[in-house]
């Protein structure tokens, strides 16, 4: 006799493992897409402080973002031509540039559950696209010892969701040539969160949403908490 399986043996086991492929690919991709957003803005951290420790031992100590020329069109403090100007003084050597953006770039954000738009790159920024498609945008902040960056980890998406595919990272000195990433005000958690998933442009300290998730991960040691409020 020859032995075989029945076409409802086999019908009840590609139910299964359709049933199993569909409870954990989900997880899986979730997994995953929050591996690659944990990389990447502990990749970018790392490399802005070796941009300043770089600029400060090439500088004899005399490293200031306010040294260079200002720009006749400040506005408080902001330009496009002061943010290209400190961006390619201090931190060109340390980031790869596949390509810049025209001055004016903009980019629509969309907030948590993409119903609205919440932000988009600040006017002020020198834009550039990295080599792994990520884009960034420089921002030389005010007329003080500070600077900060959008980052655009999928810029093909239609809807770009704040604090998925954006994020906003804010660095600021002690006054004495320290740097460090400076998070939003001091919230609790729960006030970060609903800040992150707010469809408001500005919830807080005119800053954008991106800004309060980014500042999540960053408390939570550069991992995405387990009551984070975007959906990967």
């Amino acid at each position: 006799m020859k032995k075989a399986f029945t076409l409802a043996e086999v019908l009840i086991t590609l139910g299964v493992i359709g049933v199993v492929a569909a409870m954990t690919i989900p997880a899986l991709i979730t997994a995953h897409n929050k591996h690659v957003i944990e990389t990447k803005l502990f990749k970018l951290h790392s490399t802005i402080l070796q941009g300043i420790r770089m600029a400060q031992a090439n500088s004899d100590g005399n490293f200031n973002l306010n040294n260079l020329e200002q720009d006749s069109v400040d506005v408080n403090g902001f330009s496009w031509k002061k943010s290209k100007a400190v961006f390619e003084e201090y931190f060109a050597p340390v980031f790869k540039v596949s390509h810049t953006y025209p001055k004016g770039t903009r980019f629509p954000v969309y907030s948590a559950d993409g119903s609205t738009e919440v932000a988009s790159v600040d006017p002020n920024s020198f834009v550039f696209a990295m080599p792994d498609g990520t884009i960034i945008g420089f921002v030389k902040a005010g007329n003080g010892e500070q600077f900060y960056i959008d980052v655009i980890l999928n810029p093909n998406k239609k809807h770009p969701i704040s604090g998925r595919d954006t994020f906003f990272m804010q660095y600021k000195s002690d006054g004495y040539g320290n740097f460090s990433y400076l998070p939003i005000g001091t919230y609790d958690k729960e006030k970060f969160k609903e800040y992150c998933a707010s469809k408001s442009a500005r919830p807080a300290h005119a800053m954008y949403p991106s800004a309060f998730c980014t500042a999540l991960i960053f408390k939570n040691n550069f991992k995405i908490p387990k009551d984070y409020p975007v959906k990967l």
